[in-house]
């Protein structure tokens, strides 16, 4: 029995403003009448009438009156925590939204670093709406706790679902890795990598679809100039760059701990050893004597091996180059399993096929790196061009207005800028006509232009008035009925796209 009584519990509940003062009263008439009700009848009738949850019920019970609140949220239960912060479920106590509230700890509040990380994250994903990433919806203080609001997700985490399962069939694992990857995908448009990948940040909803969380350490924009280049960062992230030759930050490092983790929701096995020692966090071995996944499972199937070792290869520059491209490969390995082909991977046997797969996605990296901006009126030409494009890992900016777009290219800045164009400059004509024709023709003869190279896009009717002399070498002119293949052409020429050999 416990040493609190009804009235005293009730009393609690209406100080810490859970409960009306009218609330307490008809509780406590129906469990019995304030004299005689005991705390075991009292929290029946508080529970059967949905009034208190069991964790406001404990908390009160021990006297603590703080963290029933956050601004206008009231805490229903306890659902994680991790190192700097912790998540409620919570409800808007005007609205009845249910959503999760994450609350930075008590003993980091007045740490300026922590505080500064965590509004980070949160203003940093405000940003995003994706089905695989879960979104955040404020970010406040409250009483001088900060804390972000964000969709409770029904399921759990993969690191607890995993743990429930010790190892999930692969077909289910490469699901959920394309669900991740598509994510990762959506961020790394916006210039944004997760830098925290593993189980734990991934929830599965009850529908089975995974979402991202915790971006704590994520990178974004030009965050790390603002920083001095001295970002926090997980030491397996630090550690895998020193290792693999990579530079700081490098945006394909999320893509080498997806591979770990599909690694080891396929074999119920951990890639890096798993250990708190700093040090041998941070030792090298861990990286270059990662067991191969065969040994743990044989028999799984070639496709699925391959991709694996494509994430997870240590030279970042044979890695799979974007989530985009790891989410196209996910689904074709899926397809091709869904279709049949369930070969088991032979190291002898594949190595000749892994190399020729490499080849084939290497053509459908071509533009990595490399942006596009295109300046063209007409949606359906702007529709197909950005799709296929991004298809060939190019990044597109779209504008619809020349002298906007000459205007926004003048003021992009160089070097690791992300609104940096380094590809090429399309000038459509299609829908803009004239006007974009002679966009075209002072960008090919601006002295701070002339040598970024530029295509024309003409219709057949406007061919006929292309200027040719004002066309240089870095400039080049297609007709309509044009195919995408004649623009590939032509930017390989361009920008000196050189193909690997077959």
């Amino acid at each position: 029995m416990s040493e609190v009584s009804a009235e005293q519990l009730g009393k609690r509940a209406h100080e810490c403003g859970l409960l009306s003062v009218n609330q307490v009263q008809l509780a406590l008439n129906e469990a019995g009448g304030p004299d005689v009700a005991t705390y075991e009848d009292f929290i029946s009738v508080l529970m059967q009438k949905e009034l208190l949850t069991n964790w406001q019920i404990e908390r009160l019970t021990k006297g603590e009156i703080l963290g029933y609140f956050f601004g206008k949220w009231k805490i229903l239960y306890f659902i994680g925590a991790g190192t700097f912060a912790r998540v409620y479920r919570a409800v808007h106590t005007e609205t009845k939204d249910v959503k999760a509230v994450k609350v930075l700890r008590v003993r980091h509040s007045n740490d300026d670093e922590t505080r500064e990380q965590f509004m980070r994250e949160a203003n940093m994903v405000k940003t995003l709406r994706h089905p695989n990433i879960t979104p955040i919806y404020e970010v406040e203080q409250y009483k001088g706790r900060i804390y972000m609001v964000m969709d409770f997700v029904e399921g759990q985490n993969l690191r607890d679902y995993f743990k429930a399962h010790r190892k999930i069939p692969y077909k289910r694992s490469l699901a959920i890795a394309r669900d991740i990857a598509a994510g990762l995908a959506y961020a790394f448009e916006r210039n944004i990598t997760h830098r925290d990948l593993k189980l734990s940040n991934v929830l599965l909803s009850a529908k089975g679809q995974a979402k991202l969380v915790d971006f704590g350490l994520a990178v974004g924009g030009d965050d790390a100039d603002k920083t001095g280049g001295k970002m926090p960062r997980s030491i397996d992230y630090a550690t895998l760059e020193k290792v693999s030759g990579a530079k700081r930050d490098d945006k394909r490092s999320d893509l080498f701990f997806l591979g770990c983790m599909l690694y080891e929701m396929v074999t119920g096995e951990p890639p890096l050893e798993e250990t708190r020692e700093r040090m041998r966090r941070m030792s090298a071995q861990r990286f270059t004597e990662i067991v191969p996944i065969t040994v743990h499972e044989p028999d799984l199937p070639e496709r699925l091996v391959i991709f694996v070792n494509r994430l997870m290869e240590l030279d970042p520059n044979k890695r799979i180059q974007t989530p985009a491209l790891a989410q196209q490969e996910a689904e074709a390995v899926i397809e091709s399993i869904n279709s049949g082909n369930i070969k088991k991977y032979n190291a002898e046997q594949s190595e000749k096929a892994a190399a020729e797969y490499e080849q084939q996605m290497l053509l459908k990296e071509e533009g990595r790196g490399l942006t596009i901006m295109l300046i063209e009126s007409n949606t359906k030409l702007q529709d197909v061009l950005r799709d296929k494009l991004k298809g060939l890992g190019y990044r597109v900016l779209i504008t619809n207005d020349p002298g906007r777009g000459l205007d926004r290219f003048m003021d992009m800045g160089t070097g690791d800028d992300e609104e940096t164009v380094n590809g090429c400059v399309i000038f459509g004509c299609v829908g803009l006509g004239r006007e974009a024709m002679q966009a075209c023709y002072n960008f090919a003869v601006d002295s701070e232009t002339k040598h970024v190279p530029s295509l024309m896009i003409v219709t057949e009717k406007l061919k006929r008035h292309v200027n040719h002399d004002l066309i240089g070498d870095r400039h080049q002119v297609l007709a309509m009925p044009v195919k995408f293949a004649h623009v590939q052409k032509a930017l390989r020429k361009l920008l000196g796209i050189k193909l690997p050999s077959a």
